[in-house]
């Protein structure tokens, strides 16, 4: 049994989710394609783009206090950092469809991960 997420059509970002693993078709990072096994899987992390309406509010600040705008962009986007023995495979979210879609994602990989024998 296996189940398709597909995070981005373009370039296509892909998680088919298998019995034992789960293959990843990245178009942004060619590196990350390739099958992974669950069992391999150390950690997950979503990590948040939370700053970037921050900076806006600065950076309209700054423009009316000083009257021109502040220069230079200043850009973090969400990103999905899953590690499997010593890879770590970075999955950049790019919208916000993709991080609610990679909010699944994580719950997904986390009931499929077996637990380790210590």
């Amino acid at each position: 049994m296996s189940e398709n997420i597909i995070l981005k059509n373009n370039p296509k970002t892909e998680f088919q989710l298998l019995d034992d693993g789960f293959k990843l078709i990245d178009g942004q990072t060619q590196r990350n394609t390739g099958f992974y096994s669950y069992y391999d899987m150390q950690s997950i992390e979503l990590n948040m783009a939370w700053y970037p309406k921050l900076v806006k509010w600065l950076r309209y600040t700054t423009w009316l206090i000083n009257g021109a705008p502040m220069a230079g962009e200043i850009s973090k986007k969400a990103n999905l950092v899953i590690t499997i023995g010593k890879k770590k495979l970075k999955i950049w979210l790019t919208d916000s469809d993709m991080t609610d879609k990679a909010k699944g994602l994580v719950d997904l990989l986390n009931t499929k991960t077996k637990p380790k024998n210590v």
